[in-house]
């Protein structure tokens, strides 16, 4: 699992690079298709908040990934479950057996031999709120760009 990191670390930078260039492209002035004011500047903030949504997405699931692998890591103590792994860490509790990752949600949850689930925060909260909130702020402002968007000419 851990060879998964450079190649979704290289995706989510280069996702975050592109939203970052489209949004200069249409925020600079002289731009090549120039756009009515109140459009160009919608267009802006919908890449601007795709970055921003890829950016805080990405870092949590490069965590998670990392977590999948600190759970795979062989060894002594690997057994259920690593001594070093966040439902250990974090929990204190030497009764964790299992545990599922959540890519959606951006979350671990920890399952103990009785049968609990309980939750870590291996993702910060503060990652989890960033990209839930540019995720529902960029949605309608795509949702406008969308609409308004000119019709393609014909030659």
């Amino acid at each position: 699992m851990l060879f998964l990191l450079a190649p979704a670390f290289l995706a989510i930078a280069a996702g975050v690079i592109a939203f970052a260039i489209r949004c200069l492209k249409v925020a600079l002035p002289g731009a090549a298709d120039p756009e009515p004011g109140w459009r160009r500047t919608v267009l802006a903030l919908t890449y601007a908040g795709a970055a921003i949504t890829t950016a805080a997405y990405g870092f949590g699931v490069l965590v998670l990934i990392s977590t999948l692998a600190k759970g795979e890591d062989g060894g002594a103590d690997s057994a259920p479950v690593p001594a070093d792994h966040p439902c250990r860490v974090r929990l204190h509790d030497t009764t964790v057996v299992d545990y599922d990752v959540h890519f959606l949600t951006l979350r671990t949850e920890c399952v103990t031999d009785t049968g609990d689930r309980r939750t870590v925060e291996d993702v910060p909260q503060e990652v989890r709120v960033t990209a839930a909130a540019s995720a529902l702020c960029t949605a309608p402002l795509a949702t406008t760009a969308l609409a308004t968007r000119r019709p393609a000419r014909t030659a």
